[in-house]
């Protein structure tokens, strides 16, 4: 059975959020971007995960504390660690200003340690930002552990305070060329001709493509016949130009609800699990 953590620092999601990472990391509430679909500022939630207000988590001191703890729990948990890696994060953004200097010191400790870091954001200005550069010169070498993801809707009008979808795939570009590993996040697809459009665009720059439903929507939100061929169509794509996709499981179940058995296992084959391992279906 695998190690469960909760730190104060380190955690192990459940859920939708299992689907981007085993262990995550939040040091930070709230985000800026101010998106119009975002789970941070909507309902009850966002009491919690703190709005568009970006604060340090009350159960550190300040940042310094927040940096001990996080390699104490680091150490504590290392062997499950170095397997899982550590997705930053689930309640901010861990690349704009107020955020970017922990992420950065949380990512030299981890390569200290041979573990895996996952980075997932919406601003692409981090990419000329001092401290970054030293960080990136640092890993001149070896840089598979590290992956940078940005979220992608290609709409910019529903993120007006983010960096528009043009910059973070140019960004992802200058990422890769620099030897990172590339992921994006294709989600919430809040229309098919956007979401089509930009997995195009970052096609050549990114590795790892994760395609995720909107949630709290009502139910005829979305046009199974209209879902079922757009899905198809990205699925074929990304698989012909080499590179691997995650459907998650809100995508999966609707793929069902519009495709005969035969032909669902085909997509299903052409993609990868949530750890982009190639996904075997049971032989007839």
């Amino acid at each position: 059975m695998e190690e469960l953590i909760n730190g104060k620092a380190l955690y192990s999601p459940k859920g939708a959020a299992l689907e981007y990472g085993r262990v995550g990391c939040n040091f930070y509430t709230g985000c800026y971007h101010d998106c119009s679909y975002c789970y941070l500022k909507r309902g009850a939630p966002s009491k919690v995960l703190g709005g568009t207000e970006v604060k340090l988590k009350k159960c550190f001191k300040d940042e310094k504390d927040a940096y001990e703890v996080f390699c104490k729990e680091v150490r504590k948990h290392l062997g499950i660690l170095q397997k899982t890696g550590i997705f930053f994060s689930f309640t901010t953004d861990p690349m704009i200003p107020e955020t970017i200097d922990l992420t950065i010191s949380a990512m030299f400790f981890c390569d200290n340690y041979n573990i895996p870091v996952y980075i997932l954001t919406k601003n692409a200005d981090f990419i000329d930002y001092p401290r970054f550069i030293a960080f990136m010169n640092r890993f001149s070498q070896v840089k598979a552990d590290i992956w940078f993801g940005f979220t992608l809707t290609g709409r910019d009008d529903m993120e007006p305070k983010a960096s528009p979808n043009e910059a973070r795939i140019r960004a992802m570009k200058k990422l890769k060329e620099y030897g990172f590993k590339t992921f994006a996040s294709i989600e919430p697809v809040i229309d098919w001709y956007s979401c089509t459009r930009v997995i195009k665009d970052a096609l050549p720059y990114c590795d790892h493509f994760k395609l995720g439903l909107r949630s709290g929507v009502k139910k005829d939100y979305y046009n199974i016949e209209d879902c079922v061929a757009a899905i198809i169509n990205i699925v074929s794509q990304v698989y012909h130009y080499g590179k691997t996709i995650y459907l998650k499981e809100s995508v999966r179940e609707l793929l069902k609800r519009g495709m005969f058995q035969g032909a669902y296992d085909n997509i299903l084959s052409m993609t990868v699990d949530a750890d982009r391992n190639p996904i075997c279906l049971p032989k007839e």
